[in-house]
Protein backbone atom coordinates (compact mmCIF):
# COMPACT_ATOMS: atom_id res chain seq x y z
CA UNK A 1 0.00 0.00 0.00
CA UNK A 2 1.66 3.53 -0.68
CA UNK A 3 1.08 6.55 0.79
CA UNK A 4 -0.88 9.92 0.27
CA UNK A 5 1.71 12.13 -1.52
CA UNK A 6 1.67 15.59 0.69
CA UNK A 7 0.55 17.53 -1.81
CA UNK A 8 -2.59 15.72 -2.78
CA UNK A 9 -3.48 15.37 1.19
CA UNK A 10 -3.22 18.57 1.58
CA UNK A 11 -5.58 19.43 -0.98
CA UNK A 12 -7.52 16.70 0.10
CA UNK A 13 -8.01 18.48 3.32
CA UNK A 14 -8.56 22.10 2.38
CA UNK A 15 -11.62 20.62 -0.35
CA UNK A 16 -12.82 18.65 3.05
CA UNK A 17 -12.77 21.78 5.08
CA UNK A 18 -14.63 24.05 2.33
CA UNK A 19 -17.69 21.68 2.83
CA UNK A 20 -17.59 21.57 6.64
CA UNK A 21 -17.04 25.46 6.52
CA UNK A 22 -20.74 27.20 6.73
CA UNK A 23 -21.72 30.06 4.11
CA UNK A 24 -24.12 32.92 5.38
CA UNK A 25 -25.82 34.32 2.43
CA UNK A 26 -29.05 35.61 1.79
CA UNK A 27 -30.76 36.63 -1.53
CA UNK A 28 -33.02 39.10 -2.17
CA UNK A 29 -34.96 39.70 -5.69
CA UNK A 30 -36.41 42.84 -6.54
CA UNK A 31 -39.02 42.90 -9.62
CA UNK A 32 -39.88 46.34 -11.39
CA UNK A 33 -42.53 46.67 -14.19
CA UNK A 34 -42.89 49.84 -15.40
CA UNK A 35 -45.69 49.15 -17.52
CA UNK A 36 -47.78 48.34 -14.73
CA UNK A 37 -45.99 50.44 -12.11
CA UNK A 38 -45.40 47.50 -9.30
CA UNK A 39 -42.18 45.87 -7.31
CA UNK A 40 -42.37 42.62 -6.42
CA UNK A 41 -39.48 41.59 -3.66
CA UNK A 42 -38.81 38.21 -2.42
CA UNK A 43 -35.99 37.78 0.17
CA UNK A 44 -34.60 34.21 0.98
CA UNK A 45 -32.74 34.20 4.46
CA UNK A 46 -32.04 31.15 6.22
CA UNK A 47 -34.38 30.48 8.85
CA UNK A 48 -31.86 29.79 11.86
CA UNK A 49 -30.10 33.14 11.21
CA UNK A 50 -32.97 34.53 10.93
CA UNK A 51 -33.83 33.76 13.94
CA UNK A 52 -31.27 34.56 15.55
CA UNK A 53 -30.75 37.81 14.18
CA UNK A 54 -34.33 38.31 15.47
CA UNK A 55 -33.23 37.73 18.76
CA UNK A 56 -30.69 40.20 19.15
CA UNK A 57 -33.04 42.63 18.28
CA UNK A 58 -34.89 41.56 21.60
CA UNK A 59 -37.55 38.93 19.75
CA UNK A 60 -37.42 36.59 22.08
CA UNK A 61 -39.56 33.06 22.26
CA UNK A 62 -40.09 33.16 17.95
CA UNK A 63 -39.95 30.04 15.73
CA UNK A 64 -40.25 31.13 12.46
CA UNK A 65 -41.16 27.08 11.35
CA UNK A 66 -43.70 26.04 14.50
CA UNK A 67 -45.05 29.50 16.14
CA UNK A 68 -47.49 31.93 16.20
CA UNK A 69 -47.80 32.95 12.29
CA UNK A 70 -49.05 36.07 12.95
CA UNK A 71 -46.58 36.87 15.93
CA UNK A 72 -43.80 35.20 13.59
CA UNK A 73 -44.73 37.50 10.33
CA UNK A 74 -44.63 40.60 12.53
CA UNK A 75 -41.47 40.39 13.87
CA UNK A 76 -40.12 39.38 10.36
CA UNK A 77 -41.88 42.42 8.65
CA UNK A 78 -40.11 44.44 11.87
CA UNK A 79 -36.97 43.38 11.16
CA UNK A 80 -36.74 43.76 7.23
CA UNK A 81 -38.17 46.91 7.45
CA UNK A 82 -35.41 48.21 9.70
CA UNK A 83 -32.79 46.19 7.49
CA UNK A 84 -33.61 46.57 3.98
CA UNK A 85 -34.88 49.64 1.77
CA UNK A 86 -35.50 50.58 -1.40
CA UNK A 87 -35.75 53.92 -3.50
CA UNK A 88 -36.95 53.97 -7.33
CA UNK A 89 -36.13 57.48 -9.14
CA UNK A 90 -34.69 59.01 -6.01
CA UNK A 91 -38.12 58.21 -4.32
CA UNK A 92 -38.22 55.92 -1.26
CA UNK A 93 -40.48 53.05 -2.02
CA UNK A 94 -42.86 52.06 0.81
CA UNK A 95 -42.59 48.11 0.72
CA UNK A 96 -45.66 46.64 1.81
CA UNK A 97 -45.25 43.42 3.49
CA UNK A 98 -47.29 40.09 2.40
CA UNK A 99 -45.98 37.43 4.61
CA UNK A 100 -43.76 34.61 4.63
CA UNK A 101 -43.41 31.02 4.00
CA UNK A 102 -40.67 28.26 4.86
CA UNK A 103 -39.18 26.68 2.37
CA UNK A 104 -36.80 23.41 3.99
CA UNK A 105 -34.15 25.50 5.70
CA UNK A 106 -34.66 29.10 4.05
CA UNK A 107 -37.27 31.16 4.99
CA UNK A 108 -39.02 33.41 2.21
CA UNK A 109 -40.30 36.40 2.77
CA UNK A 110 -42.41 38.83 0.47
CA UNK A 111 -43.41 42.67 -0.37
CA UNK A 112 -44.94 44.35 -3.01
CA UNK A 113 -45.68 48.25 -4.06
CA UNK A 114 -47.94 49.59 -6.88
CA UNK A 115 -48.48 52.77 -8.28
CA UNK A 116 -44.60 53.69 -8.79
CA UNK A 117 -43.61 55.85 -11.34
CA UNK A 118 -39.67 56.22 -12.20
CA UNK A 119 -37.75 52.85 -12.75
CA UNK A 120 -34.73 54.94 -14.50
CA UNK A 121 -32.95 53.96 -10.92
CA UNK A 122 -33.08 51.54 -8.87
CA UNK A 123 -31.27 51.91 -5.07
CA UNK A 124 -31.88 48.95 -2.43
CA UNK A 125 -30.12 49.47 1.01
CA UNK A 126 -29.63 45.76 2.91
CA UNK A 127 -27.67 44.79 5.67
CA UNK A 128 -29.76 42.42 6.39
CA UNK A 129 -27.92 39.77 8.93
CA UNK A 130 -25.16 41.80 9.05
CA UNK A 131 -25.61 41.63 12.97
CA UNK A 132 -25.37 38.26 13.36
CA UNK A 133 -22.06 37.16 11.13
CA UNK A 134 -18.88 39.93 9.75
CA UNK A 135 -19.45 36.97 6.95
CA UNK A 136 -22.63 37.66 6.25
CA UNK A 137 -23.14 37.82 1.97
CA UNK A 138 -25.82 39.50 0.90
CA UNK A 139 -27.12 39.08 -3.28
CA UNK A 140 -29.17 41.14 -4.99
CA UNK A 141 -31.18 40.98 -8.00
CA UNK A 142 -32.87 44.12 -9.61
CA UNK A 143 -35.21 42.93 -12.47
CA UNK A 144 -36.40 46.35 -14.54
CA UNK A 145 -38.86 45.32 -17.60
CA UNK A 146 -37.00 41.94 -17.87
CA UNK A 147 -33.40 43.72 -17.29
CA UNK A 148 -31.55 41.67 -14.36
CA UNK A 149 -28.25 43.30 -12.58
CA UNK A 150 -27.08 41.49 -9.84
CA UNK A 151 -24.67 42.63 -6.98
CA UNK A 152 -22.87 40.63 -3.99
CA UNK A 153 -22.60 42.91 -0.60
CA UNK A 154 -20.47 41.74 1.55
CA UNK A 155 -20.60 42.89 5.29
CA UNK A 156 -19.79 46.08 5.34
CA UNK A 157 -21.25 47.02 2.16
CA UNK A 158 -24.97 47.86 2.05
CA UNK A 159 -26.02 49.93 -1.19
CA UNK A 160 -26.60 48.38 -4.61
CA UNK A 161 -27.81 51.26 -7.06
CA UNK A 162 -28.64 50.86 -10.57
CA UNK A 163 -29.81 52.28 -13.33
CA UNK A 164 -31.42 50.56 -16.13
CA UNK A 165 -33.46 52.32 -19.66
CA UNK A 166 -37.18 51.68 -19.37
CA UNK A 167 -38.37 50.60 -22.51
CA UNK A 168 -41.53 48.20 -21.99
CA UNK A 169 -43.51 50.21 -24.72
CA UNK A 170 -43.94 48.30 -27.73
CA UNK A 171 -44.27 45.04 -26.01
CA UNK A 172 -46.69 42.70 -26.88
CA UNK A 173 -47.02 41.32 -23.53
CA UNK A 174 -46.58 42.43 -20.00
CA UNK A 175 -43.99 42.31 -17.84
CA UNK A 176 -44.87 39.26 -14.96
CA UNK A 177 -46.65 40.58 -12.66
CA UNK A 178 -46.17 41.66 -8.79
CA UNK A 179 -49.02 39.27 -8.34
CA UNK A 180 -47.54 35.97 -10.62
CA UNK A 181 -44.13 36.61 -8.97
CA UNK A 182 -45.33 35.68 -5.58
CA UNK A 183 -47.92 33.25 -6.75
CA UNK A 184 -45.07 31.31 -8.87
CA UNK A 185 -43.97 29.54 -5.76
CA UNK A 186 -47.42 28.68 -4.17
CA UNK A 187 -47.69 31.47 -1.59
CA UNK A 188 -50.48 32.39 -0.01
CA UNK A 189 -51.26 36.20 0.56
CA UNK A 190 -53.12 35.94 3.41
CA UNK A 191 -50.38 35.56 5.95
CA UNK A 192 -49.53 39.05 6.74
Amino acid sequence: MHAMPPVLLLKALIWILTLTHPYYVSVVEVECSSRNGTVGVSCKIFTDALEEALKKEGVTGLDIVKGDSARNAQGIASYLRRHLAMSAGGKPVDLRFLGFENDSEATWCYFEQTGVKDFRSIRVTSDLLYETRKEQINILHVTVDGERRSKRLVNPDRVFEVAIKCHWAGRREPIASTQHFHHSRGFEVGVA
